[in-house]
């Protein structure tokens, strides 16, 4: 009988971060055993429910984030994350929402409704009444297709490949963001709708802190 593929898997703990060799069955059952605990596959934020499901191979590049001990001391806020399920809250410090929002590529921050760079993020002043939205990239076994999205933040610009479902979520969760698609400005509440092409020239412009925009 042949013994089940095992995958290098980065671990990230209070210590700091180990490899470890396992199944794909023991990763599933070590991501669900914690509550709050984040897998990431190719920098890609999947979902608990689906990992047992997905096609991973030896080149996938995979980051476990279980919820992190160390530093009760330090203010700990909720944070309202969307994940491949939905939307669920999780409590943590300012560092742990530092380091899983650089954790992967495409994450956005918003407080109080205001995206805020990544880079920024760990020298800012939360308040305990602070709102704070975390939208890591999804996947989940989508079909959809994807576009390039160019986004303005407080860095300059960056971009993004999402799919339509993606876009129109990110442009709804912060008040003021403005999106132009082949440089005309869009509603948000029709982008949802919208038929959108491989060539679209797609920019978001979200309400920014941190520093202005440069164009």
């Amino acid at each position: 009988m042949q013994e089940p593929m095992k995958f290098n898997v980065e671990i990230a703990d209070a210590t700091g971060h180990s490899v470890v060799q396992m199944t794909q069955e023991e990763l599933t059952h070590k991501a669900a055993a914690a509550q709050g605990t984040w897998v990431f596959v190719n920098d890609q934020m999947v979902s608990t429910n689906d990992l047992a499901e997905m096609n991973l191979d030896e080149t996938s590049q995979i980051r476990l984030m279980p919820g992190l001990v160390g530093g009760q001391d330090a203010p700990r806020y909720v944070v309202h994350i969307a994940d491949a399920t939905g939307h669920s809250e999780v409590v943590m410090t300012q560092a742990e929402l530092t380091d899983r929002a650089e954790a992967a590529k495409g994450t956005w921050v918003f407080v109080n409704d205001q995206m805020v760079s990544t880079s920024d993020l760990a020298e800012m002043t939360l308040e305990a009444d602070s709102r704070i939205r975390l939208m890591p990239g999804l996947i989940g076994g989508s079909t959809a297709p994807t576009f390039v999205v160019q986004i303005a933040d407080a860095t300059g610009h960056s971009e993004v490949v999402m799919t339509q479902a993606e876009l129109t979520k990110r442009a709804e969760g912060a008040n003021g963001t403005w999106v132009f698609v082949n440089d005309q400005l869009v509603n948000t509440t029709e982008l949802a709708e919208m038929a959108l092409d491989a060539e679209s020239r797609i920019r978001m412009v979200p309400g920014l802190v941190g520093g202005g925009l440069h164009f």
